[in-house]
């Protein structure tokens, strides 16, 4: 299973270079899973989700594209009556599209011997005045890290752990809440974005941690996709970093 991992692309969807490294890692061998850690709007104005979620719905090659919101799509937590058009389960399930909002999609396939747990969810600590923002290190944050189940496999959250992926300006500006709930669980990766900068993989014990933004901290889309391959070997599943 071939997972391409993008996050942060600020309306730049259709940038010409964005668009042809997404195809050109493309493995008409594998499962192709896409995976949008959220801010891919400016605001999440009806044009903007739109054009969005029509490109998302029309990329080819894909088995199945998941994609949470971000602090940047101010209308996927506010719920105006509209935003139902575009991401109710029955359009999107049309095109192999999921939207992940604090829940669960499993995916099975002969490939491996269980089913693979993937958990979207796109809150974080306040950060300006924008959305899905909650106090740092206050209870009703932790209540949200709490929902994502022990057996998760792949968790898609906007917010970087703290200390991963999250420096800019001499500080890091991950939650320290999410980072001692995913230092509990035996995940297999988590994606996230939200800060720029940050951008990068590394491991950390045997889970593989990926900032995937596209737009750099000044709205540049010139960062590729992540590629990451998932095997099973003995029983064991493992992630493998391609690019």
């Amino acid at each position: 299973m071939r997972l391409i991992l993008i996050s942060d692309t600020h309306t730049m969807h259709r940038s010409k270079s964005f668009n042809k490294h997404l195809t050109d890692l493309i493995d008409p061998n594998q499962d192709n899973i896409l995976i949008h850690a959220g801010d891919f709007s400016g605001t999440g104005t009806e044009s903007q989700v739109t054009d969005f979620v029509y490109w998302y719905q029309n990329l080819k090659g894909f088995d199945t594209k998941i994609f949470i919101a971000g602090n940047h799509e101010l209308t996927f937590e506010s719920k105006p009556a509209w935003l139902f058009n575009y991401i109710n389960e029955e359009n999107l399930s049309q095109s192999d599209c999921v939207y992940l909002e604090d829940e669960e999609y499993i995916i099975q396939t002969p490939e491996f011997s269980r089913p693979i747990k993937i958990y979207g969810t796109p809150w974080q600590p306040v950060f300006l005045d924008w959305a899905f923002n909650l106090p740092r290190n206050g209870q009703a944050l932790e209540e949200k890290w709490n929902k994502i189940p022990n057996d998760t496999d792949i968790l898609i959250s906007h917010c970087p752990p703290y200390g991963i992926g999250d420096y800019l300006n001499y500080k890091n500006l991950g939650c320290e809440l999410l980072r001692k709930r995913v230092d509990k669980l035996n995940l297999l990766l988590n994606v996230f974005g939200h800060i720029h900068d940050g951008r990068g993989g590394k491991y950390v014990n045997d889970t593989l941690y990926v900032n995937a933004s596209i737009c750099t901290e000044e709205y540049y889309p010139v960062n590729k996709p992540f590629v990451v391959d998932l095997k099973e070997i003995d029983g064991i599943i493992k992630t493998n970093v391609i690019l």
